[in-house]
């Protein structure tokens, strides 16, 4: 973005960059991944149920 320097109204004039950045977008974009994630965490630890096969071997052993 850019601005118009003070003695041209018109609008034909050079333009100098604006000095600050605006940061509220960035903050908002922030808190709402932060809601996102905080939300979607405790779904994370919900696992599939799983059936897994009996096994038929002996347990070895261990020396």
């Amino acid at each position: 973005m850019a601005a118009p320097l003070a003695g041209n109204r018109k609008g034909r004039g050079r333009y100098r960059p604006m000095a600050e950045i605006n940061v509220t977008p960035m903050v908002d974009v922030m808190l709402v991944l932060l809601i996102i994630f905080m939300v979607a965490a405790p779904l994370m630890t919900v696992g599939v149920p799983v059936d897994l096969p009996k096994t038929q071997a002996s347990a070895l052993n261990q020396e």
